[in-house]
Parts: structure tokens; sequence; C-alpha cells
């Protein structure tokens, strides 16, 4: 057989942790302790991708979740989510067409780049794998790189070969290319797992254990995939790299043939806009977080609006909700001759089908659809609320107090966005314990004087003390409770906490707070709350 094509430049990426070192930006904890990827499989939770921690502790793909917690047990468990890890290298291809326009995914979790035409721009080869390379890893990606002649080459040496780079050089002949590909297993050549093992079976586990076939009786054999391969890698049937499409405009433009002044059509002209981007938005699988308006007068003055969202959005009417609030803030001076609307921050939107059952009862019921859940109407509106508080406040200001694990009651509670599902389920606060409905932040220090064994002492129960120059003289003393810090925080104080009331009805929430390090120091009291 003689050589069809003529040899490109192709280089292959290939990312061994790619769905936990994705994840490794949303959990630090997985670069720190074994971290695996989860799905269910015949109602088993089954491992389906490792991090290299876990990997050296003995966990592996197609493990039950179970024998690896067995193995591993503070091993952290995240629900794979193939469609994400697709997308986020979509946006890495995005990313490496700064070395070359021609990029596309290799499968799930590699990139082929056609690069030739490019090497001279980074000064060669080597330097530009090397440039590559370190790009990748500070994303914090892991990668393997080979650079051959045709795809499948580059993709068997990146995944099997010895050496990362690998590199066949562009002078190499077809007899070069086949020793480079002939130690390799038969897997590198992109097989199917039934036809690997059908080849492996016949003594046939290395390529080069290929070579002497006939290809018709190869086919004949074991199909027309390791013949099709097979030339593909040697360069006897071209294998197109196909670029992705220029990814979409996250603006719209508006230019005016006479400048617009009226509020009318002014409205009308957001509203366009909001049409076309939400179109493009659409396509891309992706929503609007905050959103710029710019309005170019006929002075050369300009006007900017700033709206956000508490999550992903690409429907029109919701967002000119956000912004018709605020297009009374536009100064139209002597007319606006060019708008543009851009999407500065986006997100994946995840799609959610809607509970039309209970949305029903609750019609039924009279409530107006505020109902709770993933999908319901009462979610939309509580969306729809927190953004219209956040563009007035601030999206920093809207938060949402869930229950933390600590007994300490500063720390027993942490925000986070309304909207945003906990990654775990939140414990809730224990039951038949008195606490305030109002606490201070931080506990403020007070002077105080305990009653114990009869006389006058520094800690025990209080019997009064004095805040903000002012003494106050207790009736009534519950506890002690004592609360303390994790256990891991040896030296951390302990806590004494006293319901107190005084004489005129007041009650305080009390503590004495004893060193933890055997220093020998005096207790010290605290006011952290008031009882209703």
């Amino acid at each position: 057989m003689s050589v069809l094509f003529t040899p490109r430049r192709i280089l292959v990426a290939w990312f061994p942790w790619w769905p936990v070192e994705r994840l490794a930006w949303r959990c630090p904890e997985a670069r720190t302790r074994p971290f695996v990827t989860i799905g269910e499989q015949r109602g088993r939770l089954m491992i389906e991708a490792v991090n290299p921690l876990a990997a050296g502790a003995g966990l592996a793909p197609g493990m039950p979740l179970a024998d690896g917690r067995a193995i591993a047990p503070d091993v952290i468990a995240h629900p794979a989510d193939p469609a994400a890890d697709a997308h986020a290298l979509k946006r890495l291809a995005r990313w490496a067409d700064g070395f070359t326009p021609r990029v596309m995914p290799a499968g799930a979790d590699g990139l082929f780049l056609d690069v030739g035409g490019c090497t001279h721009l980074h000064g060669g080869e080597e330097e530009l794998l090397a440039a590559l390379g370190a790009g990748l890893g500070g994303l914090g990606l892991t990668s393997r790189l080979a650079l051959a002649g045709t795809p499948g080459a580059a993709w068997a040496l990146a995944r099997h070969g010895e050496e990362s780079p690998a590199i066949v050089p562009r002078s190499a002949g077809p007899d070069e290319v086949r020793e480079a590909l002939s130690r390799l297993p038969v897997a590198a050549l992109r097989l199917d797992t039934d036809v690997v093992e059908a080849l492996v079976s016949f003594g046939l586990d290395r390529i080069g254990a290929l070579y002497p076939f006939d290809p018709g009786a190869l086919a004949k054999r074991f199909g027309p995939a390791p013949r099709r391969r097979l030339e593909q890698a040697l360069g006897f049937a071209r294998e197109p790299v196909i670029s992705l499409p220029p990814p979409l405009p996250r603006e719209a433009r508006r230019a005016f043939a006479e400048p617009i002044s009226t509020v009318d059509a002014i409205h009308a002209a957001v509203e366009a806009l909001l049409e076309d981007l939400c179109r493009n938005l659409s396509r891309a699988g992706e929503g609007v977080r905050r959103m710029r308006l710019v309005c170019h007068r006929g002075d050369g003055a300009r006007s900017v609006l700033v709206a956000g969202t508490s999550r992903p959005l690409r429907r029109s009417r919701l967002l000119m909700n956000l912004l018709s609030g605020k297009l009374e803030r536009i100064d139209p001076g002597f007319g606006i001759e060019e708008m543009v609307l851009s999407a500065e921050v986006v997100e994946v939107v995840e799609e959610e089908q809607e509970d039309w059952f209970a949305r029903a009862e609750a019609a039924a019921a009279g409530c107006g659809g505020w109902i709770g859940g993933e999908g319901g109407t009462g979610r939309e509106e509580l969306a729809g609320l927190l953004d219209r508080l956040g563009n007035r406040f601030g999206f920093e200001s809207v938060a949402c107090p869930v229950p933390r694990q600590s007994w300490l009651p500063e720390s027993a509670v942490e925000l986070r966005e309304p909207l945003a599902a906990p990654q775990v389920p939140v414990p809730g606060w224990p039951e038949g314990r008195h606490r305030p409905v109002r606490l201070l932040s931080p506990p403020e220090r007070v002077e105080a004087v305990a009653r114990e064994s009869g006389g006058m002492a520094p800690t025990g129960a209080p019997v009064f003390f004095r805040w903000r120059g002012r003494r106050y003289r207790l009736r009534v003393t519950e506890g002690p409770e004592r609360l303390e810090c994790e256990w891991w925080l040896g030296d951390a104080p302990s806590r004494d906490y006293y319901l107190a009331g005084d004489e005129e009805g007041r009650r305080y929430w009390l503590y004495c707070e004893r060193p933890g390090d055997g220093s020998g120091s005096p207790p010290r009291w605290f006011l952290h709350g008031f009882f209703a």
C-alpha cells in the first residue's frame, strides 16, 4: 500500500483525570483527598472516575462505591455529569484555539489540534508542546501530549505511549510510523471493547501483530473497524479534524437611522435586543447572570445600565422585567443613535422539569402557585423576587441562612445563595435547646460576678453583670450548658452558657469562657444574645 494523503501535524492532548480535575475548582478538597465521581448502574452506585489519590489508594472505575469506601473511608464522592464534562471540554477547546484555529474534542477527555502551519509561530514543535503543556498545567489539568502526522497515531501515542510529549518527526516515513505504533496495544486504535477482546483472544494484542494480515481477511474476521482505524493511523485513509463552529455572539446591537428619545421607542428597542440575545444564549445552552446595556447618544455621551440575576436566565420576558425599572434612568439627550446589550457573565442552564401536578393542586387550593420544589412556580417567583432585591440592594446583600455542623452558635449557621442547592444534606439544629431570638455578633465582653458554694467567685451562676456601662442584677438563672469547639481543636476554650433574667423581666444569654490551653488564665464573661 502507498500513502494516499500527505501527513499533517496533528497534536493530541489527553487528560487522564479530566472528570475529577474539572470539579477541583468547585471542590478544592479534590486535590488533597481521594475523590471519585459516581453513577447509578442497576440500582448500585458505581465509581466512574477517580483522582490520583484515589487511584493510589486502590480505587478504580467500575468499582462499587461501597467497596471504595471500605478501602478509603475518607473518599469524597460526587455525582458524575457527562453533559457538563462535554460542555467544559468544548470551552477548553475554545481556549486552545490560541494555538491553532483547528481544534475539536477527542472523545470525552481529550483534544485534537491540527497545528500544521502554526508551529513556527511558537518557535517550533517542541516549543509549542511546551507552551501548551504549561498552559494546561496552569489551569490545573494533567495532560499527556503527542504530535504525529495523523490523528490516529497522535491519539495512540498520547494515551498509550511511554513518553509525554511524544513526537513523530515531520520527516518520518510510513515505515517509521509503523515502527512507532507497533508496540502499542490494539486498544490504542480506538476500538470498541468487544473488538479489542476478540483480537486479544486470538493473540493479536499489539498493533504490530496486525501488519502481516491481509486487510480483507482482517475485516472479514473482526469487522471493518480494525482495518479502518489502522489505515487512519498509518495515513492510508483521511480522518479530518473538524473545527468547532465559532461561538455565538453574546451581545446584540441596534443602530437607528433616526435617533430615538421617547420612552416607548427605548422600551421597544430593548425588547428587540433581548430577543436577539436570548436566541443566541438558547442555542449555546447558556443563561445570563449579568448584562450591560450601553446607549450611545448623538452628542457622544453614553448611558450604561447593569442588571444581574440570581440564576442563569434566557427568557426575554423575565430579563425585561429587570431592565424596565431602570430604563427611566437613561437620559436620551438629543437622541440615542445606537444600543448595545451584552451578556457579561453567563452560565450553563440546567433544564428542570416542572411539577405540573403540584402546580395544579396549588392552583386548585388557591395558593396562587406559591409552592416549593425544584421546578415549581414558587421557585420561579422566589427567583424573581431575589432578582429585584439583588438589583436594588446588591446580590451580596441577599443570602439565606442554613444550618452548619457546629455546637458554637456563631458557627452553627452559614449564608448561601438562596437558590443554591446544598452539595450535601444539611443537618438541622438540635431540638429541645433554648436559643435566643437575637444573637450579638460577635459576643460582647461583660464584667460578671457569680455565686458559688455560698460565696462570690469568678465562675458559677452569675449574680449580676455590667454591660456598656450599666449594671444588671439577675433574679433567676438556668444552667450551665457546656458547649465546646470541635474535638480536633484541642486547645480551644470551653463555654458554660446561662439563661438569666433580671429584675425587670428581661432575659439574657451569658457564657463563661474558660481557656483550654492550661495556661491558668482567669475565665471571661460574654453576653451572646437576648430572649424575647
